[in-house]
């Protein structure tokens, strides 16, 4: 009897060109983490499957690159800029086998490239930034880590006041708890303890449970950090 392989394809059509292509994806049976961050990143053994090394699909044709989360609409006018800034810069190459790490980076990049040129939510490009951040974490890269849990943060913030999220995965209190646990993470204290606070006081507390324990957890934590920053004069204020 044959045994199962971790990976599968997936025929896709690209949203963009309509060009078909396949790419990999992992079972879920070979995608088991061991350990989830406060942040929702799986920490994965050596020897397993990420699933987030294979989360973008790129287009080999004309070079977009985009995730299952994306609308397949173009605001008037947009074809035309990805049209320039993509496709036109495009060396044609195949993403739809297995990647390394470098690649799993740099499909993420193409496609925080390709959602913001698109003007896809702000809920989506945060996913995106997220993500990236957790492959750098996994590399130990603290300054790239730092700098895309900086982007999605932003990113995060900006779908709260615009409330784009709608229509996501994302509910009000997950948007809520990425803003304070990135900020959390980032040395934002002050920030962290009032978005945690929002979630503890918000109207729909008794939708996610789970979600306002964590949330006390993570404002609890936030304190006790913002205590000992003060204590020792290193602190970044917000």
């Amino acid at each position: 009897m044959r045994s199962l392989e971790p990976f599968y394809e997936k025929k896709m059509a690209c949203i963009f060109c309509s060009k078909p292509f396949t790419t990999l994806k992992v079972r879920s049976r070979f995608a088991i983490p061991y350990q989830i961050d406060s942040d929702f990143c799986p920490n994965y053994r050596e020897g397993n499957y990420n699933p987030h090394f294979y989360f973008i699909n790129v287009c080999p044709e004309c070079g977009f690159a985009f995730s299952e989360e994306f609308s397949d609409q173009f605001p008037l006018g947009v074809r035309e800029i990805i049209n320039t800034k993509i496709t036109k810069q495009w060396t044609k190459r195949n993403f739809g086998e297995v990647r390394d790490i470098q690649q799993a980076q740099e499909s993420y990049k193409l496609a925080i490239l390709a959602g913001s040129l698109k003007n896809e939510k702000n809920a989506i490009l945060a996913g995106l930034c997220l993500r990236l951040a957790w492959l750098y974490r996994a590399e130990k890269m603290s300054e790239q880590e730092s700098r895309f849990l900086g982007l999605a943060l932003n990113s995060y913030e900006e779908s709260f006041v615009h409330s784009d999220f709608v229509g996501t995965s994302m509910s009000e209190l997950n948007i809520l708890y990425m803003i304070g646990e990135l900020s959390r993470r980032l040395g934002q204290y002050q920030k962290a303890i009032s978005y945690f606070s929002k979630i503890i006081q918000h109207k729909d507390t008794n939708d996610d449970q789970k979600m306002v324990k964590r949330a006390r957890e993570q404002w609890k934590q936030a304190k006790e950090e913002y205590s000992q920053r003060l204590k020792a004069g290193n602190i970044i204020q917000g």
